[in-house]
């Protein structure tokens, strides 16, 4: 499956700064797209006005037994016009012809000529309510180019992505399913519960609470076995913001998410990966839910008819019973509701899928779920009375991360190698170096071999183009070292081995600074334990675990009985920072991390016999060649392959003197091996002779030859040449 991503940052009162990413073509290009015009914002009021009357009538009608809500009158063609007008409007402003949009939608269409078939995921991946709540899958471009991706949203988390691959399934062979039915006064449940029974004919363990006490829905919480699925049918809420959700679990009960949390993390942990909420207007719930790292979600973005609620949930779980991924049953299941739209206009929009990113694709067999014989979910719709309208919000599996503001305006548009026409040059010497001088630069200690191979090839061709490696007199050397100094204007540009934090471009923009970051290799994390210790490969969790001191001796996970010693270098690393980001998802480093200086003296305590049961992560190239260590083959989660950084066997230690280990570059590219990253040239735009010192250098990079000598050094080329 491959991924391509719309992260958007609102930079000003003018717009939002727009990041395009592909996971399958190493792609990054960078735009800038104007706040959405007045006339959108007034046809959206339009349409959500006149399609929640039906909703605001919950507040002041009592509704028909057997309906989820009593709708007040509503001129359907005036409501039809308000819809279309969404879409017209969403078109104009998404094929605007402006200049610095336009490396956006010119590369979402060179990726789609470039991509191979297969599946994609396309994620927006915004904090903002009001782009939240647009229909992106009208935009025409995704329709033409796109056809079969559906488009979900990443859900804000109070900082960047982190990798959720590493929850364990729970133990058994068959879904765990827990269904709670709160309150549903005025709500017909009924068709939902015979879905999710029905499931049960599949092999399906369904566990039911009928309007739970908070007690009994926290002790079923905290079931041993965990849950695949849980899912939530009745009255529910969120607040205009989008911010916060609430439940409505009994007659008595209006929950937040926040009232039960320790319950909801302990079945997240031990391995909850949906969330169903069959339930009013479900981004509050989705945002609270993505803060305890629940992987991936649907809700509905508005109030939902009864009929198109139950329909959507019967389509969806119909597709998902086929094995097919949660993007196909969403998109599917959606555009399968468009009957509806003459009734209902814009219904079809609301189904949701939000997610965190680097998720693993969710399937019904990962589940254990049988799906060799294949028997469709009966229709429920005859059990609908006629005249029921007006629902509340299904919503089916969250995930969240989050898209903070960055203030700094980026126009860098940078094409893959296999686009028709290259913009990068063949050879170094063919890169004009201008301006001549004497360029100070520094940051990231994984950029090592890059800049003994690399760089002294540069400083060979271009010798007006001087480059010095400066470090800072006083802080560890590593990327956020680098950027520091970049803002302090120490440094005409620095390198990085991890992206530029929302906050370091909070910090930049209050100094008037615009960040620009160009990725120009690829990297991999190796992680190193003494070459005689019985442990042949971790699991991301167990790497977590390891480092947030929750498990302390090897002997835990199959090894000898010896204490663990987990070494990291200092937290203004690159390496270290990516390593919290992506495998401690943003947690704090246990009491039971040695911090040192460097690898050398990291990888000299893992050897020693001192202390066998030492543990190290560092960049691939500084671990893979290495005697006396052993690199660990890792697994994004239990059950899942394990992948070696390096090729073939392991060399022996007898024979490490005359044979090393070599990268194994085909996994670092293809995304097969669990951690890797991208390295990055880290420019300041507004000081225009070092700006144009750090673009030299990176296009130096980028060139054909540029792209060899990384791959000398050890690193993956970011393009093809």
């Amino acid at each position: 499956m491959q991924t391509i991503k719309l992260k958007l940052r609102q930079t000003s009162q003018k717009g939002f700064l727009v990041s395009l990413t592909c996971s399958e073509q190493q792609v990054e290009i960078e735009g800038f797209l104007p706040l959405f015009p007045k006339v959108l914002q007034a046809a959206f009021r339009q349409w959500q006005a006149a399609y929640r009357q039906l909703e605001e009538v919950r507040l002041s009608l009592s509704p028909q037994p057997g309906f989820r809500l009593t709708p007040k009158a509503v001129t359907v063609a005036s409501n039809t016009e308000y819809a279309n007008a969404v879409t017209t409007r969403l078109n104009q402003w998404l094929n605007s012809a402006h200049r610095e949009w336009q490396p956006i939608r010119e590369g979402l269409i060179s990726l789609a000529n470039q991509l191979e078939s297969g599946e994609i995921q396309f994620i927006v991946d915004t904090k903002e309510i009001h782009l939240r709540r647009l229909p992106w899958q009208e935009w025409d471009l995704l329709e033409k180019y796109y056809p079969s991706a559906e488009v979900a949203l990443s859900t804000p988390k109070d900082r960047d992505s982190t990798i959720t691959q590493n929850l364990p399934f729970p133990n058994g062979s068959k879904p765990r399913i827990l269904l709670v039915v709160g309150r549903s006064n005025g709500i017909n449940t009924q068709s939902d519960l015979e879905v999710i029974q029905q499931l049960e004919e599949r092999g399906a363990e369904v566990i039911c609470l009928m309007q739970p006490s908070l007690k009994d829905l926290c002790e079923t919480l905290w079931d041993e076995q965990g849950y695949h699925i849980f899912v939530f049918t009745g009255h529910s809420g969120s607040g205009e913001d989008g911010e916060i959700g609430w439940l409505e679990i009994n007659n008595r009960e209006s929950l937040s998410i926040e009232e039960f949390r320790n319950a909801l993390k302990e079945a997240i942990n031990r391995g909850l990966q949906l969330a169903i909420f069959n339930s009013c207007d479900g981004l509050g719930l989705a945002n609270q839910l993505a803060q305890l790292n629940l992987p991936q979600s649907i809700v509905m973005r508005e109030p939902i008819p009864d009929e198109v609620a139950v329909d959507f949930l019967q389509y969806f779980f119909n597709e998902f019973l086929r094995n097919q991924s949660l993007f196909t049953c969403v998109q599917k299941a959606r555009k399968r509701l468009e009957h509806f739209h003459s009734r209902y206009p814009g219904s079809v929009w609301l189904p949701t899928l939000c997610l965190q990113p680097s998720v693993q694709p969710l399937t019904w067999q990962s589940f254990g779920g049988n799906f060799a014989k294949l028997k469709i979910i009966k229709s429920t719709r005859s059990k609908i009375q006629k005249n029921s309208n007006i629902s509340q919000t299904i919503g089916t599996i969250l995930i969240a991360s989050f898209v903070s503001f960055a203030l700094g305006f980026t126009a860098h548009f940078a094409l893959p190698a296999a686009a028709p026409a290259s913009p990068y040059a063949a050879k170094i010497s063919a890169v004009e170096a201008r301006p001549r001088g004497t360029w100070q630069y520094g940051g990231s200690t994984t950029w090592g071999p890059i800049r003994a191979i690399a760089d002294r090839e540069i400083k060979r061709k271009h010798p007006d183009f001087k480059l010095i490696y400066t470090p800072h007199p006083t802080l560890p050397a590593g990327s956020g070292t680098g950027i520091a100094m970049l803002l302090e204007g120490e440094l005409s540009f620095s390198q990085s081995s991890r992206p530029v934090r929302d906050s370091e471009y909070e910090k930049a923009a209050r100094r008037g600074v615009m960040l620009k970051q160009v990725p120009v290799a690829l990297d991999g994390i190796a992680v190193a334990v003494r070459s005689d210790l019985k442990i042949k490969g971790l699991t991301i969790q167990q790497l977590k675990n390891i480092y947030t001191n929750r498990v302390k001796n090897w002997q835990q996970l199959g090894g000898e009985d010896l204490e663990i010693v987990p070494y990291s270098r200092s937290l203004q690393s690159g390496t270290t920072g990516f390593f919290q980001e992506n495998v401690l998802g943003r947690k704090s480093f246990g009491e039971n991390v040695v911090f040192v200086d460097d690898t050398a003296a990291a990888l000299d305590k893992v050897k020693s016999p001192d202390m066998p049961g030492g543990i190290y992560f560092a960049s691939a190239t500084e671990i893979v060649g290495k005697c006396g260590i052993k690199p660990l083959a890792i697994s994004y989660r239990f059950g899942s392959a394990f992948v070696a950084p390096y090729t073939g066997e392991l060399v022996s230690p007898e024979n490490c003197t005359w044979q090393q280990n070599v990268l194994n570059f085909e996994a670092l590219q293809n995304g097969e091996y669990p951690l890797t990253r991208r390295l990055f040239v880290i420019i300041d735009q507004n000081r225009q002779a070092d700006e144009k010192a750090g673009e030299t250098y990176k296009n130096f990079l980028l060139t054909d030859e540029g792209q060899k000598l990384i791959k000398k050094a050890e690193f993956i080329p970011i393009r093809s040449f």
